[in-house]
């Protein structure tokens, strides 16, 4: 393939979901879901975003399927996204689509010092829908993080507010301008936050088309979930999602919510379920309850819980019968044995997908980390927590 050839001097990412691949149940994503996955990572250059990438998996499906997420930051996967680095740079054949040359536009600008993007945006993600046949050209999704600051927009200049941010990113990554409407209603979704809340990320849903832009929102409480969605507008019932959150914020530790912006704001919200540090299934025992109860409504198969609390866990470059990344190997050579390459794989949310008039929707997010870890004498390279 053309596309493997072109980034074969760095290596592809395909490299780099083997390793993590190899311990995974079947029941979760199954060996022909992997296949399609590698097809996506195949065309990526493999410094694109090593140390992080995952998975999302609908729960209340049988099929053991995942779309594709990695994670591009500015020490890692800036220069690849923006053609800065020739031996890491996203392939030439890529470039025929519009999608991925704004994709390379954002992120030109995110690198450049003099740009407002500069300082204003913490990393980028890019999702891949793999439900089918993986087009030559995969076409991402892309979300970007935005820094936590306690100021608000009401209380910051203009030009330097999180939603001058987004709406420059916006008209990059749509190639088009936002209706005045649709800056309205963006404006209003970012004055209605108090201090201690904020946007940390956006997306736009590029893959499937021209769409409204994604907030990912952290609120103070349930109480201010429901109030902040009365005051931006949302159009669903108070009281049915009253019923949704509070059975969530009994199970969990956080709750933080996702909805649409367009001209208005979308009836559909997604809810972000945590467990604080991010533990895993070892240290945090509700795991195993929280997924209990999403299987009793019908959320969540049995096998996928099962599935679910056996991921979390690693493997390192002496495991044997896995294929281990060359750069990675390299890289460990040169160390000279100080430390140990490994992938860590970790349970990182749980997202209640909530749409007035449609049953609920489960999808859990799963983490695959790379590190270098330094060995203790007489104990495991990694505890999973």
């Amino acid at each position: 393939m053309k596309q493997a050839e072109e980034v074969s001097r760095g290596g592809s990412f395909e490299e780099y979901v083997g390793p993590v691949a190899a311990g995974v149940s079947p029941r979760l994503i199954s060996p022909s879901a992997f296949s399609a996955i590698n097809a996506v990572a195949r065309v990526l250059p493999s410094t694109l975003a090593y140390n992080t990438f995952g998975f999302e998996c609908r729960l209340g499906e049988e099929l053991p399927r995942a779309d594709f997420l990695v994670l591009a930051t500015a020490s890692c996967g800036l220069d690849g996204l923006a053609g800065h680095n020739p031996t890491s740079r996203l392939p030439d054949s890529l470039m025929a689509d519009p999608v991925w040359r704004r994709v390379r536009d954002l992120a030109t600008s995110w690198a450049e010092p003099s740009s407002p993007l500069y300082h204003a945006v913490d990393n980028v993600w890019l999702e891949f829908d793999v439900d089918g046949p993986v087009p030559g050209i995969p076409v991402p999704s892309v979300f970007f993080g935005l820094p936590a600051d306690p100021r608000t927009d009401a209380t910051r200049e203009p030009g330097n507010r999180p939603r001058d941010t987004v709406e420059a990113a916006a008209r990059v990554l749509s190639g088009d301008e936002p209706s005045p409407r649709a800056l309205e209603t963006l404006s209003r979704c970012f004055l209605a936050l108090l201090p201690d809340e904020h946007v940390f990320q956006v997306g736009l849903m590029l893959s499937r088309g021209a769409g409204p832009v994604r907030l990912c929102i952290r609120l103070r409480s349930l109480e201010r979930i429901v109030e902040y969605l009365v005051g931006v507008g949302w159009p669903g019932d108070e009281a049915t999602l009253r019923g949704v959150l509070e059975p969530l914020f009994r199970s969990v530790d956080r709750v933080l919510l996702d909805i649409d912006v367009g001209e208005t704001v979308g009836a559909k919200v997604g809810l972000e379920c945590y467990f604080d540090d991010k533990r895993q299934p070892r240290r945090e025992p509700r795991w195993g309850v929280f997924l209990d109860s999403l299987v009793r409504q019908g959320l969540c198969t049995a096998d996928k819980r099962a599935a679910l609390l056996e991921y979390p866990g690693y493997v390192d470059q002496n495991a044997e019968g896995i294929a281990w990344p060359a750069a990675l190997r390299r890289s460990s050579q040169l160390l000279a044995g100080r430390s140990l390459s490994i992938f860590v794989r970790s349970l990182h949310h749980v997202k209640i997908v909530y749409q007035p008039g449609s049953p609920l929707e489960a999808k859990a997010y799963l983490a695959a980390n790379h590190y270098w870890h330094t060995p203790v004498s007489s104990s495991p390279a990694v505890r999973p927590r």
